[in-house]
């Protein structure tokens, strides 16, 4: 694992990690605002904003890393980063993201990061 993603999420001062994979019109550097995402149209199968009426969430969709980081030491935090990025096995670019509040969303380990800001890119 790549020591200097280790640090970024080691020192960044927030109380969530997630994986971000952005979408096709999305593109963050290091310390960018992530905007917030769109509920799911499951009858149409894509978002709600590519639909007459879309829902804003009220912050950015995320894979939850489970990792604490102001608890967990370097070595957990390759272990949990590790397993997240394999199961979160999506297309599009990779982001990490951090934030201080969430909400859980409606798939197997997504988290809402609300104010997320990007920390790192892998």
């Amino acid at each position: 694992m790549n020591n200097s993603l280790i640090s970024a999420i080691e020192n960044c001062n927030y109380n969530y990690i997630g994986i971000r994979h952005l979408a096709d019109d999305e593109h963050y550097q290091v310390g960018d605002w992530c905007r917030n995402s769109y509920d799911w149209d499951y009858e149409r199968d894509c978002s709600t904003y590519e639909t007459e009426n879309p829902i804003e969430l009220p912050g950015t969709c995320a894979y939850n890393t489970n990792i604490v980081p102001n608890w967990d030491d370097s070595e957990e935090i390759a272990e949990k980063l590790e397993k997240a990025l394999a199961d979160a096995n999506y297309y599009g670019t990779t982001v990490i993201i951090a934030g201080d509040r969430i909400e859980y969303g409606n798939d197997d380990h997504e988290i809402i990061i609300a104010d997320a800001v990007v920390i790192s890119i892998p």
